[in-house]
């Protein structure tokens, strides 16, 4: 008894220094969420992998509640596919603005310096970067490798100068010593002074959307791996366009000025462009959630207006559902055992009788009912009840 007595207490000192074993649940992408999804969910990820393993160039819609866990899909895709894919997380609430700029800022950031630095020398092997000029020291031709490159290029893209661009920054990456330092600055997406692209003889850096999206397809169609872009909050595309008919008008302007579309229309309209060229890009497929099949039916009246190839590659949604009873206690239990062992504690847990201590199934239970299944609930009333106990030493049975 004064076993189990000191256990108890030595749990509760752990809790007193103040971290919350559920406050790590944020629902971000930038922030890595390791543990794994929940039984009844097991059969739906790998639904899921099986889908986005065996087909191209597609566009699948997620659907499911608010709080239901959209974003933690994205860690266990990642963590389950980390061997095959570069899976990038874009928020499109926080995107939307300068879509291809932060899109690649996000890629070049998966993709990684060393997978970078691999992908130029092999396309300068494949451009003949490498054959140097006879003379008293031979050096690179980097102009045949240009021409070779250009040549090979041109037909597959439609901006001849952020074609030119890229080809001169690549070139200059791996086969003039004296730019290498510049051309991987560029690489990485810094953003250059003129002085700095006048050097690595190019004209505009990746702010140039052209520019971005030329360096974005070379890099995903080269990669070793395939890519993945998960975009979630995609409603925010119905948000804009729906944004000008709530505001109440008291005086229409179009009556002397003609009709205007409104800046969110507008940008609605340019990220479904931008979605729409993003399919031009092999070896890049596209998941995107939704909140419910009401968003659903209006991307799809949204794509066909776009463009029919955009809808055609538009796929039958995956339906990702709240908890079931019996996940709550796999999922309380595995979060406090993670908790004990990020601070070196894990032995307290196999010596208590209670498996769900401090809390108790029945409490776990009116947890479940009381948020209906909704993850984000039950994260929120779980955050609640252990800072009652850090800070109040009291635990709400209610």
């Amino acid at each position: 008894m004064l076993l189990w007595e000191n256990l108890k207490l030595k749990f509760l000192k752990l809790l007193k220094i103040k971290i919350n074993p559920f406050n790590n649940f944020v629902a971000t992408g930038e922030i890595e969420e390791l543990l794994d999804f929940v039984d009844s969910r097991r059969h739906f990820l790998n639904s899921l992998i099986k889908f986005v393993t065996e087909n191209e160039g597609f566009i699948l819609p997620i659907l499911g509640d608010i709080g239901v866990g959209k974003t933690h899909l994205f860690w266990s895709l990642k963590m389950n596919l980390k061997d095959k894919f570069n899976i990038i997380y874009i928020s499109l609430d926080n995107i939307y603005r300068k879509f291809y700029f932060n899109l690649y800022s996000e890629f070049i950031e998966e993709l990684g310096i060393e997978n970078l630095r691999m992908i130029t020398q092999e396309l300068c092997n494949n451009w003949s970067g490498l054959e140097k000029k006879y003379g008293f020291f031979p050096i690179p031709d980097i102009q045949k490798a240009r021409s070779n490159a250009l040549n090979k290029w041109k037909d597959d893209f439609g901006d001849k100068n952020s074609l030119n661009d890229i080809i001169n920054v690549i070139t200059s990456h791996q086969l003039d010593p004296y730019k290498r330092i510049d051309a991987e600055d560029y690489l990485l997406g810094e953003l250059m002074n003129i002085r700095e692209l006048a050097l690595l003889d190019v004209e505009n850096d990746l702010r140039n959307k052209k520019n971005a999206f030329t360096m974005l397809k070379v890099l995903i169609e080269n990669s070793k791996l395939g890519t993945i872009i998960f975009i979630d909050d995609f409603d925010k595309i119905i948000t804009l366009m729906k944004e000008e008919e709530e505001i109440e008008t008291f005086f229409d302007s179009s009556w002397y000025y003609g009709a205007e579309e409104s800046s969110d229309n507008i940008v609605a309209k340019n990220i479904l462009g931008k979605i729409s060229e993003l399919q031009n890009i092999k070896n890049l497929k596209k998941i995107i959630t939704l909140n419910s099949k009401n968003s659903l039916d209006e991307i799809k009246k949204l794509f066909k207006q776009e463009n029919i190839e955009l809808s055609n590659n538009l796929k039958e949604p995956l339906f990702l559902s709240n908890f079931k009873e019996e996940d709550i206690y796999k999922f309380y239990k595995l979060t406090i055992d993670k908790f004990l062992k990020s601070i070196n504690s894990s032995e307290i847990l196999s010596d208590f009788k209670n498996p769900y201590y401090p809390l108790s199934k029945s409490i776990l239970k009116k947890i479940y009912n009381k948020s209906e299944g909704n993850p984000r609930n039950i994260i929120k009333i779980l955050i609640k009840i252990f800072n009652d106990i850090i800070y109040y030493d009291k635990i709400n049975q209610e």
